[in-house]
């Protein structure tokens, strides 16, 4: 009796075993769907928009992140001059490999506004004024393509949360594209030259001597 009880648990522990590895083969060949909501699914049917993903960050985190940290023009340079990688660690930002960009603010008086191209841009004297021209401002109607300084400053647009270059690119078009409607088209271009602008905005440190920044905010002195 005590033989048969012991080979009765035996067979129970085997059968036991056997389920176990039979339900983990089933599991293991299981595809689990992901559950999303309507919203989801109907945003994943209808692709990336860079366009509303721009919108989604456009004032409480892009603006407001270069307005909280940007760093005077001035300071920037001279820290620039002095030692260029201690200021690249301390205030450069960037999504890829190439050259650092910078959130920067500052006061210049406009020395010149040219439109005669479509790339438009017009030229700065950082305060104090000396005459000199110090950067360049975009002013479009076409930021180049090659300026995605707004993009890559800020630090938190990152190539890697996206699918593909495309719709990273396409976030540098949408954040042209707003710059130009909400920041540019506003303001009178043609009676800004010898007049002083308070700015926020960014650039890339691709050369010392050509500055180009691109703005996303504009305040013109009276």
């Amino acid at each position: 009796m005590v033989r048969n009880f012991f080979n009765y648990n035996l067979n129970k522990i085997s059968m036991l075993n056997i389920y176990s590895v039979m339900l983990i083969l089933l599991v293991s060949g299981c595809t689990f769907a992901t559950v999303r909501s309507l919203e989801d699914d109907e945003e994943a049917k209808a692709g990336f928009n860079p366009e509303a993903y721009v919108d989604g960050i456009w004032e409480d985190q892009l603006v407001a992140n270069i307005v909280e940290n940007a760093i005077n023009i001035n300071d920037l340079l001279t820290e620039i001059d002095a030692d260029e990688d201690a200021a690249i660690e301390r205030y450069g930002a960037r999504s890829g490999t190439g050259a650092f960009s910078f959130m920067v603010k500052g006061e210049a008086e406009v020395l010149e506004v040219n439109l005669e191209s479509r790339i438009g841009l017009m030229a700065l004297d950082f305060m104090p004024v000396d005459g000199e021209v110090d950067a360049m401002m975009a002013i479009g109607p076409v930021i180049r393509n090659r300026n995605n300084s707004v993009r890559d400053a800020v630090g938190f647009i990152q190539f890697n949360d996206f699918v593909n270059q495309t719709e990273f690119a396409g976030v540098s078009t949408a954040i042209k594209d707003r710059i130009l409607v909400d920041v540019i088209a506003p303001l009178d271009l043609d009676t800004l030259q010898g007049r002083t602008i308070t700015f926020y905005g960014a650039f890339t440190l691709d050369n010392r001597d050509e500055i180009e920044i691109v703005p996303i905010r504009i305040e013109v002195s009276e």
